[in-house]
């Protein structure tokens, strides 16, 4: 079975996912569209397929098993809609959505439909996670520790926090869910946030954030990021999860098991894997039960970073379930 694939955006991301999938038997990409016309001609070159600057038009016309799409947040729920409406399947970048509504929206569309659609939370489906869901089996975890040291981000509308939603909800994102895939959903957050590192003029942004999550099992957990730093840092992101006399530490290089009384044991990322390896593999097989990254699962993790955005603005307690039933004024990636 040969999987057709139409990529939607082919800047940095686009790109990288149509390398990883020229990589996978049987998938061939047979279109692209970006408003950019000398883009969609550089990576057509490229990649192969044609090319449009209107997705819809490439949609149809190319009828592709799968569409994916590295495009903003802010356009997602109509470029969803419009493929889950013609069966096709749906690879979407994180974040779902800039708002609580629209999230929420995209997950009902999806379901509705009954696509195949995995959001681009690649840490769900990596093997090192997988050992440390094998480490904490029958353990709950009682505490859960984010981080991510970065620098100022080169892309214009994710440097700009009115347009990308700042590091919380575009970068650590994948922190938060991959802590809810490891201890379940979260039931409080309080944020605060802070800039004073960088000039506003350079860092339209907050440039750090620090956010303390409730969990709905009893386990409290936090993230810290920052954009002040600088590429390069050794271990600059990942996960630590304590649970009784054992400690998880993991990101996408490595997992790194420690117990009482034994040395460490780490495990290496497998060198080749990646994401789209996983989701040609399910839209091959036809199963959706092995979609781990749902587009409703994924709501609630953004619900979480939308819910920091809005503690670190009002310096309230967000309770994630009210905020995501009642969004105050469907609070969105660009709070005031």
């Amino acid at each position: 079975m040969t999987i057709s694939v139409a990529v939607v955006g082919t800047g940095r991301m686009g790109r990288l996912h149509a390398k990883q999938l020229q990589d996978v038997p049987d998938v061939r990409i047979v279109g692209a569209a970006d408003v950019r016309a000398e883009a969609v001609e550089e990576f057509t070159a490229e990649f192969g397929g044609t090319g449009s600057v209107d997705y819809r038009e490439l949609l149809d016309r190319t009828r592709p098993d799968v569409a994916y799409f590295c495009t903003p947040a802010s356009e997602h729920l109509d470029q969803l809609t419009f493929a889950a409406e013609r069966g096709i399947n749906v690879f979407v970048e994180k974040p779902l959505a800039p708002s609580v509504t629209t999230a929420t929206a995209a997950a009902d569309i999806i379901e509705r439909h009954g696509v195949l659609c995995t959001v681009g939370y690649q840490w769900r489906y990596s093997p090192l996670t997988d050992v440390a869901r094998d480490a904490l089996a029958g353990l709950p975890p009682t505490m859960l520790a984010g981080w991510w040291y970065w620098t100022i981000p080169p892309l214009p509308w994710i440097r700009d926090r009115r347009t990308g939603g700042g590091q919380i909800f575009e970068q650590a994102t994948h922190l938060i869910d991959l802590m809810r895939f490891l201890a379940g959903d979260v039931s409080t957050v309080f944020a605060a946030y802070a800039d004073n590192a960088i000039p506003e003029e350079e860092l339209p942004n907050w440039d750090a954030s620090a956010v303390t999550l409730g969990f709905a099992n009893g386990a409290a957990g936090s993230v810290h990021s920052t954009y002040a730093l600088f590429p390069g840092i050794p271990g600059s992101n990942g996960v630590d999860v304590a649970a009784r006399e054992v400690l998880v530490r993991v990101n996408l290089a490595k997992a790194t098991v420690f117990r009482r009384g034994v040395p460490p044991v780490e495990t290496s990322a497998r060198a080749g894997w990646n994401i789209d390896q996983e989701f040609m593999a399910i839209v091959r097989r036809n199963d959706p039960a092995a979609v781990r990254a749902t587009a409703r699962e994924s709501a609630q993790s953004i619900g979480v970073s939308l819910a920091a955005n809005y503690s670190a603005v009002t310096n309230r307690v967000v309770d994630l379930l009210d905020f995501m039933t009642n969004p105050p004024d469907d609070a969105t990636i660009m709070p005031l």
